[in-house]
């Protein structure tokens, strides 16, 4: 089975999650979510890119920022047969890092231009320029035409588990999958074979 994998926002191709991919002998094309730029509309791009050169693939994978542009891209080719399994999507990912700085720090953010953000495990710092931000507002909430299982985790603390029912309330061909796991899901891996299975067999 040949599957994409964008990565979260502060991971890499190099992730845990690809790994246990590639250990159940899937062909895990993991992109590099950085190599066009750190927001939204940079990161859909890399995923575009893979699917219009590598493809066709089995499945689509993305990961919490990665599962948003996995989404976004799917959105951009609505005529191609994509089957997209989201991970904790960051769905309405405006609203997530507002709820992280509050008001304060958003507006913080938007006069000086930049903000600093020291993501876990990493040695320094990440700047990011406000530009960011309104890169991501109009690609917040992608429509999903394309058979879709989200798994989310109902100890989400990064992104509600409300946004994946959102987003499945508001596309019909979306299932979310629950769990009882937290934003990285690494309790819950092994789900994404049964998963898997259901969307290749999705009409």
């Amino acid at each position: 089975m040949k599957v994409t994998f964008a990565h979260g926002l502060w991971s890499g191709p190099n992730s845990s999650k690809a790994a246990w991919m590639r250990d159940q002998g899937w062909e895990v094309v993991a992109i590099d979510m950085r190599k066009f730029g750190w927001d939204q509309a940079s990161q859909t791009k890399a995923v575009l890119e893979t699917i219009d050169n590598e493809g066709p693939f089995d499945l689509l994978i993305g990961s919490s920022f990665g599962g948003l542009a996995t989404a976004n891209a799917a959105a951009q080719r609505p005529d191609l047969d994509l089957r997209l399994l989201l991970l904790a999507p960051a769905f309405g990912y405006p609203e997530l890092v507002s709820a992280t700085l509050g008001k304060a720090g958003m507006l913080a953010w938007e006069t000086n231009g930049t903000h600093a953000f020291h993501p876990p495990g990493w040695d320094q710092e990440i700047v990011l320029p406000w530009s960011f931000v309104e890169a991501s507002r109009p690609l917040a909430w992608p429509d999903l035409p394309h058979p879709t299982v989200i798994l989310h985790g109902t100890e989400d603390d990064v992104v509600p588990l409300e946004n994946s029912l959102l987003a499945a309330a508001k596309n019909p061909g979306v299932h979310v999958e629950e769990v009882v796991d937290g934003h990285r899901l690494h309790g819950s891996l092994p789900r994404l074979l049964p998963l898997s299975d259901r969307l290749r067999n999705a009409s």
